[in-house]
């Protein structure tokens, strides 16, 4: 049962590094600016 949760903490730790890293965010931003972008197109039509 230990060996699982090490493994399940070290899996999710190794998540959250790769999902901090500088392109993922940048990626993540430039999504959610299409997102608005496409919004704000679709109220002014």
């Amino acid at each position: 049962m230990d060996s699982m949760i090490a493994y399940s903490a070290s899996m999710l730790d190794a998540i959250a590094t790769f999902l901090g890293s500088e392109p993922i965010i940048y990626l993540f931003g430039l999504v959610c600016l299409s997102l608005l972008v496409k919004v704000v197109k679709d109220i002014i039509t």
